[in-house]
């Protein structure tokens, strides 16, 4: 029986640790048009049934981009091979269960310049860092601009989560015409929403996913909607969660993106 680590072990390092793979057996015709998914799957422990899902549900079969949270490099890399997805992936940390935990980005596009983001602030509790990951995502002559974020849960201080997601904002470049930012907030009111959009109108950024309704299950509040899509240079046709997910106590989040030929200024 493995022996579980005590307490939280955060990876200081900002060059890592980082996997990398690359499983897209061709990229696809871009037809100005991107499907992006974002999926918190719960520890990385039904990785199995991510990968049904992810061949089952229409708006996430063949999706452009995914934006994974709470993974493992195994689980990852599982997935991507799966799926035929070339990807990033860095752990903020070994979490008390004993394995690694943090976000990946995927894409059938090759994926260059990845980024590890510390956010603010740690965990009262197990004193666990959190982290943002950011990559290039070079579609034909397009280069978009990647993140994946992964706040503090939401019994943390308002103003520790807020200056999280500041630190997300902040951190994105102003002159970059197209951007895609999802992953989970940990927003369980109104008001936390309304402050997320806020900060990421200040970057430029519009809730591609607004509308796609609560997203986590296993909150009983209104709206219960946790993890967001936002972007710029796009313009949302499409959004929705997936309340019939298995893999997680969140559901998948999906949005359809048309690329804007003159994006407005940030």
């Amino acid at each position: 029986m493995p022996i579980l680590p005590s307490i939280m072990v955060n990876y200081e390092d900002p060059r890592g640790p980082l996997w990398q793979g690359a499983y897209a057996e061709e990229t696809p015709e871009f037809n100005g048009r991107l499907q992006v998914v974002t999926y918190n799957i719960n520890f990385g422990l039904e990785i199995e049934q991510a990968i049904t899902e992810m061949n089952t549900f229409p708006p996430l079969q063949n999706a452009d981009i995914v934006l994974l949270q709470e993974m493992d490099e195994e689980g990852t890399d599982k997935l991507a091979r799966a799926l035929n997805y070339n990807y990033v992936y860095y752990p903020a940390s070994i979490h008390s269960h004993g394995r690694n935990f943090g976000n990946a980005i995927l894409a059938k596009w090759p994926l260059t310049d990845p980024e590890k983001i510390f956010l603010p602030h740690r965990s009262l509790i197990s004193r666990q860092l959190r982290i943002a990951i950011q990559a290039t995502v070079q579609i034909e002559q397009t280069a978009v601009l990647v993140y994946c974020v992964h706040t503090e849960v939401y019994t943390s201080s308002r103003r520790h989560r807020n200056e999280q997601i500041v630190a997300v904002s902040q951190h994105i470049d102003t002159n970059h015409p197209y951007v895609i930012v999802g992953g989970d907030f940990n927003t369980v009111s109104r008001r936390s929403i309304k402050r997320l959009v806020n900060y990421m109108a200040e970057a430029g950024l519009e809730r591609a996913s607004k509308g796609a309704g609560p997203t986590v299950s296993k909150m009983k509040l209104t709206p219960s909607a946790a993890d967001h899509i936002f972007a710029r240079g796009f313009r949302p046709h499409g959004r929705g969660a997936i309340k019939k997910a298995k893999a997680s106590d969140h559901f998948p989040v999906w949005v359809e993106l048309e690329k804007q030929e003159n994006p407005p200024d940030a």
